[in-house]
């Protein structure tokens, strides 16, 4: 069962979900779909995901498709998980706590054995695969103290929000020549906030691949992958003037008698995002004998289609006047980004009870391009050079080992996985760092059980993602446990 906690000062977090620039937003999105995931296999995930050499199943179709020629069998497996998400939030000294639980199903999918002659083999492979899980959310409340961190209403304000000028929160400001100069607020801190934010969402792939062994302890593989996801965010912020900072004859917006007495204000933001792309892997895999085994697989990604919905509304209050309500608004953008290659050698070594796996996945994340829908071409390309600018290529390392107890179908597995941020500036705190543990029991090949467990974590910096000075670090820790089955004959 997944289980998150999270410890930071948040405020800074909602301002990236209440109004995200361009490139906070669109690499946000690309970020969400080309990252690694861990929901794959319980076999795999024990031994930390270092399964591009051995995958004999129809989860090589995501590792390398190579592998699943290795095996001439009829096989089905099935994997599930339970996911359990929990927060805890300090907002200047207030906690808050929040928990949010999921269960669905990780993979689930067949290989079925064609004979060419009488020593070759074709193996088909079809599956469905969740490889994330974007369930997620936080609580927080609290007086804001003022200093670093800013209440909601000047993130809105410093972004020329124009739901907050709506509101009465914020005023546009222009010179002596009518240039406008910004948006700008009296509402500042001393405001007691509330933040609830609920996320949901997922990322599957539907895969279809052949594998076969042309000359012997040769193996080629290749799949093909269309990736469908989604992750709608619910966020309500509040904030409350208790102590009557704003007191009646100061009018928030100057010159407009309806915003005198500002009491408090409600503002909701609603995102629904929809992930829509192909992918094609190409593998090998070379085997001596049951003993030594190296691999290399290529992926392939088109260019994803991102498509949101942007639901806004709000309401303020003011002492002795009729609230100022602005009714739910909806805004809908669509664009086309392309994800980056990714290449993966991999090496395994069995010793008779032993077997080693080790692998490296080089992801060059700057290679990333918005290719479509970002307004204007100097837009998009204005985009695209933050991308080059702030994101870089990375090495993800994955090491696994199981020892199986003889006569018995018994293992035990282990394995640690590396994977480095994307952003140029960040250190190796912010690399995430996942320790796996696993245990299975195969009766004749025919039947296997396995179970695994991991425990993920990594630091992150919202401020890389957003361009928001006002964001913070905050500290990820997951634990996640995955059940799989097999039949083979």
């Amino acid at each position: 069962m997944p289980r998150t906690t999270q410890t930071v000062a948040v405020a800074m977090m909602l301002t990236l979900l209440a109004a995200p620039a361009a490139f906070g937003q669109q690499i946000s999105d690309a970020l969400r779909v080309s990252r690694q995931g861990l929901d794959f296999n319980a076999h795999a995930l024990g031994m930390g995901n270092a399964y591009s050499t051995i995958g004999y199943d129809v989860t090589a179709l995501r590792f390398n498709p190579a592998t699943m020629a290795v095996s001439n069998k009829f096989s089905w497996t099935v994997s599930a998980n339970a996911n359990a998400f929990k927060s805890t939030s300090n907002y200047y000294g207030q906690r808050g706590e929040f928990t949010t639980s999921n269960t669905s199903g990780g993979q689930t999918g067949i290989t079925l054995p064609f004979k060419i002659d009488s020593t070759r083999t074709l193996m088909i492979g079809l599956a469905y695969t969740q490889s994330k899980d974007f369930n997620n959310g936080y609580k927080f409340q609290g007086l804001n103290l003022g200093g670093r961190v800013p209440s909601f209403v000047q993130v809105l304000t410093g972004r020329n929000d124009p739901t907050a000028r709506a509101l009465g929160l914020s005023y546009s400001l222009y010179d002596g020549f009518g240039n406008y100069l910004g948006d700008r607020t009296i509402l500042g801190d001393s405001l007691y906030e509330k933040g609830y934010l609920l996320g949901d969402g997922n990322l599957s792939h539907y895969s279809l691949g052949a594998a076969l062994e042309p000359v012997h302890n040769v193996f080629f593989g290749a799949s093909a992958s269309y990736n469908t996801g989604h992750y709608t965010s619910d966020l309500e912020l509040s904030a409350a003037d208790t102590n009557d900072i704003i007191p009646s004859g100061v009018e928030t917006v100057p010159g407009n008698p309806q915003t005198d007495g500002f009491l408090g204000t409600d503002y909701r933001t609603v995102r629904d995002k929809q992930y829509r792309g192909w992918d094609a892997r190409f593998g090998v895999l070379y085997k001596f004998y049951n003993f030594l085994g190296i691999s290399a697989s290529f992926k392939v990604p088109t260019p994803q289609k991102v498509s949101e919905s942007v639901f806004v509304s709000g309401v303020s209050r003011y002492a002795g006047k009729p609230n100022i309500v602005v009714p739910q608004t909806l805004a809908t953008s669509s664009y086309h980004f392309r994800p980056p290659t990714e290449m993966t050698v991999g090496a395994m070594v069995n010793l008779w009870i032993i077997t080693g796996t080790a692998e490296a996945n080089y992801v060059d994340y700057a290679a990333m391009r918005v290719t479509s829908g970002a307004g204007d071409v100097p837009n998009q390309t204005e985009i695209n050079k933050q991308i080059k600018d702030n994101l870089a290529a990375v090495l993800n390392l994955n090491v696994g080992a199981e020892v199986r107890l003889p006569f018995t179908g018994l293992s035990g597995r282990a394995g640690l996985i590396y994977q480095p941020s994307p952003y140029q500036a960040d250190p190796s705190r912010f690399a995430q760092k996942v320790a796996t543990i696993g245990t299975g029991f195969n009766s004749n090949d025919m039947m296997q059980f396995d179970i695994a467990y991991a425990y993920a974590w990594r630091g992150e910096n919202k401020n890389l993602q957003t361009g928001d000075a006002s964001s913070t670090e905050q500290s990820i820790g997951t634990h996640t446990v995955m059940f799989s089955m097999r039949v083979a004959f």
